[in-house]
């Protein structure tokens, strides 16, 4: 195994339990290894702004070197305080995701600013609203959504997720790409973009060779980063694609200290 100088964690099924919040053993751990030198980044596809203040909140903000949003397409170096956008998706294309999709009857939503701009109010909303610490809008995104957008987003109820990832499979396109990154939550970004690009993009700005990373993730929206950093780590609560990817499994899961302890046999 490589030697490792760089942790990267997503968030919900991994670093946070089911509370959505890091407990006290997990947090013990990455603040002494943030003594000892090592460099923590979060890769969520939560939007840069709801990353920064979810981290604050937790209290984990003081050990996080950096954090890459919306599946790679945004980054936030705290080293510089600076923000960068990546690749985006074009109003327009947007326009003709949601129009394909229409019927399936799933409720489409960006982040934009300070708020969720989503065309009704549903469960999904307001728990993306809630744990990015953002307002609601409710409008009608075609009109509403005039510039580029890291990512759209399907509030996709679960029985019906399956059938989504079908027709995806069945009508890909060069102008995105798309995955399910919660249960409920079928996202599209970028076809340049996942998790991993961000994480590349930190790695050769501050000399990192991406084998010096090890990447812990629990889902689809994970896959690229498990398979591309120097270690890939797959929490036991994760999905069959995501374990597929990965090179470990953890033995407990993220309501059982599952990252933190299997980060202490990685590296001790």
């Amino acid at each position: 195994m490589a030697n490792i100088k760089l942790i990267v964690m997503d968030m919900d099924g991994t670093l946070l339990n089911s509370d959505k919040v890091v407990d006290s053993y997990t947090k013990n751990l990455l603040e002494k290894l943030c003594a000892d030198g090592y460099r923590f980044g979060i890769a969520s596809g939560r939007p840069i702004t709801g990353l920064k203040r979810t981290a604050g909140s937790l209290g984990i903000d003081g050990i996080v070197s950096f954090m890459t949003g919306s599946n790679g397409a945004e980054l936030y170096d705290a080293r510089d305080k600076q923000e960068k956008c990546f690749y985006q998706l074009e109003p327009s294309v947007i326009d003709e995701i949601i129009s394909l999709y229409k019927p399936f009857g799933l409720n489409p939503y960006v982040y934009q600013g300070e708020n969720c701009y989503a065309c009704r109010n549903d469960s999904t909303i307001e728990r993306a609203a809630r744990n990015n610490h953002l307002g609601i809008v409710l409008c009608n995104l075609k009109e509403e959504i005039k510039t580029p957008q890291s990512k759209l987003v399907l509030s996709t109820p679960p029985e019906k997720m399956e059938q989504v990832e079908a027709f995806y499979e069945e009508h890909k396109s060069d102008k995105y790409r798309a995955f399910k990154s919660q249960s409920d939550m079928f996202e599209f970004v970028h076809p340049g973009l996942s998790k991993v690009y961000g994480i590349k993009y930190y790695c050769k700005k501050y000399g990192y060779d991406i084998s010096e990373a090890v990447a812990f993730g629990d889902t689809t929206n994970d896959i690229e980063m498990l398979r591309e950093c120097g270690t890939g780590v797959c929490m036991c609560n994760g999905t069959e694609d995501a374990k597929q990817a990965a090179d470990i499994v953890t033995k407990y899961s993220n309501d059982e200290s599952g990252l933190a302890r299997e980060l202490e046999d990685i590296l001790f």
